[in-house]
C-alpha cells in the first residue's frame, strides 16, 4: 500500500512569491508573511530581500519573542519605507515625537490653567491701601485766597 501524500500546505506569500506550488513544513516565513497579506513580504522583500529577512531571523535566535520583535521592527520598517520613501521609519518617529512635545506642552498649558483657577482670590485685608487724595490745585488754592 502507498503512503498517503504529504498534507498540501498552501504558499505563504514569501514561497508564492518564489514560484513554489506549496509551503514546506517548518517554513521560517509562514508565520510572518501569511498568505492573504502579500504586500507585507513585498515590502519586506524590497527593503531587505529574503536572504535578508532570514538572516536576521537567524540572528534572532531560537527565542519566540525576539523572532517576533524582529520580524516586526522588519514589517514596520518596510511598511513605513513603503509609505513614505523619503522619510520611511524615521518620518513617522519624528511625527510621533512632533505630536508629543505638542501634547505635552498642552498638558503643562492646562496644569498652568488649573493651578490658578485653584488658587484663592486675594484677600481684602490683603489688598494694597488706597493711593492719598491728590494735593490741592493752584487754581483751587487761588480761588480759596480771594474769598478769604
Amino acid at each position: 500500500m502507498a503512503d498517503p501524500p504529504p498534507p498540501h500546505h498552501p504558499p505563504c506569500a514569501a514561497c508564492a512569491h518564489q514560484g513554489r506550488p506549496s509551503c514546506p513544513a517548518g517554513c521560517p516565513l509562514a508565520p510572518y508573511f501569511p498568505a492573504d497579506r502579500p504586500e507585507r513580504f513585498e515590502y519586506a522583500n524590497l527593503l531587505f530581500g529574503v536572504d535578508g529577512i532570514l538572516r536576521r531571523l537567524e540572528a534572532a535566535g531560537p527565542d519566540t519573542v525576539t523572532r517576533l520583535a524582529t520580524m516586526a521592527s522588519i514589517v514596520f520598517v518596510s511598511d513605513a519605507r513603503a509609505a513614505d520613501p523619503v522619510h520611511g521609519a524615521y518620518g513617522v518617529i519624528r511625527n510621533l515625537q512632533q505630536e508629543l512635545a505638542s501634547v505635552k506642552a498642552e498638558i503643562a498649558a492646562i496644569r498652568q490653567k488649573q493651578q490658578q483657577a485653584q488658587q484663592p482670590p486675594p484677600a481684602l485685608e490683603d489688598a494694597p491701601p488706597p493711593p492719598p487724595p491728590p494735593p490741592p490745585s493752584l487754581f483751587s488754592t487761588i480761588l480759596f485766597s480771594l474769598h478769604t
